[in-house]
């Protein structure tokens, strides 16, 4: 059973775009691209019964390079845009001091049931023990609080 570049391409581009969404889950984009290309490939075949399997292979790796070329910048600027750690609304949660914190000084705070490192926050007054925070800014494991 002889199989078409339409038909090769089209499965080539479900599987790659398939790996891509449920493998790479949108971290790589290669297969993506690839996948697009296929994709066109298969679309101009399904346009043009008539073309061979070199011109097939052909719209299909400069359609993948033109994907790449159109897609990967703006991709990767979406990918590099800093986002909200997944399930985690810390911003604006009122926190307890445990160990003063000052400009400087890094202190404690009690947060969800664990103690904390926590940073003043730019322009805030120092904060004794026993006051409450608010948390401001996330850097790692450490709180930035503030009044």
């Amino acid at each position: 059973m002889d199989m078409s570049p339409t038909m090769f391409y089209l499965i080539f581009a479900v599987a790659l775009i398939g790996a891509e969404l449920i493998i790479m889950q949108f971290s790589v984009f290669w297969f993506l691209f690839f996948g697009v290309g296929a994709l066109l490939a298969s679309l101009v075949g399904w346009i043009f019964p008539e073309l061979s399997w070199a011109w097939s292979t052909g719209v299909f790796l400069v359609g993948s390079l033109a994907t790449a070329a159109l897609l990967y910048p703006p991709l990767k600027r979406w990918q590099a845009k800093p986002g909200p750690i997944a399930g985690n609304d810390v911003i604006g949660q009122s926190v307890e001091v445990i160990e003063q914190i000052a400009q400087g000084k890094e202190g404690k705070v009690l947060w969800s049931g664990s103690d904390w490192p926590a940073r003043l926050a730019e322009g805030n007054e120092p904060i004794d023990v026993g006051d409450h925070a608010v948390i401001k800014e996330l850097q790692g494991i450490r709180l930035i609080v503030g009044k």
